[in-house]
This record gives structure tokens, C-alpha cells and sequence, in this order.
């Protein structure tokens, strides 16, 4: 369960991934031992991970989100086969009429449609609905995990996880 310190080290670190650990501990007034073992726990339980993001339109490439559809395999299944394409870097699993979600980046018109054949050949995927990116306004933000929304009220509820 992420605690305020928690929270003000990925709201930290989301506006700058580069902050050092003395001015995480500053800005948060605690120890910067504490900043290295939180940071240092949250990215054991995959619940933080420091990356650059860069915005792939601005650089000329096409970027997509695509929803797939799966038949006669689970969508796990057909997840983890997409998730070994070196072009798509976000596949979630998602509720509704799509099984599902994808985030690409192809370098051009030509890869993006090499990219849908190789889907399209994987076994389990009868639909691709493809949303082609044309203006990037806002991309990951701390805002949609600022409260405590998806967590438990209280520890004794098991969850706790976002």
C-alpha cells in the first residue's frame, strides 16, 4: 500500500526522473536512507519503474493504439505472445467488448502495417480496431494517481495494491 511518502516520491520523480536521492529526502523531510529503501521497494514490486518517455510523433513516428478482439485462445494467452513485439510497448488485459489493449510506436507507415500482418497472423486474434495517433496532448501523469483511489481504506481489507 503506497503511504504519503510513497506518493510524493512517484509525484517527485514523475516531474523529474532524474531527482537525486538528497533532494527526494529534502523535499519530503526524511532521511535519504528512506528515499533509497522506498524507491528501492517500490520498484522491486513493480509498482515504479524510472524511464525517459519521449514523444514519439515529434520524432516523425506513427504512434497506435489498437484493441484486439481474441477467439478459441485466452486473452492472456494472445497477451503474452504480443508483448514479445519489439514495437508494442503497453499490453493490458481489459473488461468490455475488446479483450485487449495495445500502445505501438512504428517509425513509419510501412512498419505500422507490418506490425497489424504480424498480429493479425497470431493464433487467437479475430479483430484489431487500430486508433492511429495524430496529436499527443498529455501522455503518463502522476494526476490519475495522486489520491487514493484503488487502494483499500485500511490494511485489514488484504488488498491493498493499486
Amino acid at each position: 500500500m503506497l503511504d504519503d511518502i510513497d506518493r510524493g516520491l512517484v509525484e517527485a520523480l514523475t516531474r523529474d526522473g532524474r531527482s537525486s536521492y538528497t533532494g527526494l529526502a529534502r523535499k519530503l523531510g526524511v532521511s535519504e536512507a528512506t528515499v533509497r529503501q522506498r524507491i528501492a521497494r517500490l520498484q522491486a514490486s513493480d509498482m515504479l519503474r524510472i524511464v525517459a518517455l519521449c514523444d514519439p510523433l515529434a520524432l516523425g513516428h506513427q504512434s497506435v493504439r489498437l484493441m484486439i478482439r481474441v477467439r478459441d485462445l485466452t486473452p492472456r494467452a494472445v497477451a503474452k505472445s504480443l508483448s514479445g513485439m519489439p514495437m508494442i510497448n503497453h499490453v493490458a488485459l481489459c473488461a468490455g467488448s475488446q479483450d485487449i489493449f495495445l500502445e505501438g510506436t512504428c517509425r513509419d507507415q510501412a512498419q505500422l502495417v507490418q506490425l497489424m500482418d504480424d498480429i493479425r497472423m497470431l493464433p487467437g486474434v479475430s479483430r484489431i480496431q487500430v486508433l492511429l495517433l495524430l496529436e499527443l496532448f498529455k501522455d503518463y501523469s502522476w494526476s490519475g494517481l495522486a489520491s487514493a483511489v484503488g487502494q483499500s481504506i485500511s490494511e485489514d481489507q488484504g488488498q491493498g495494491q493499486l
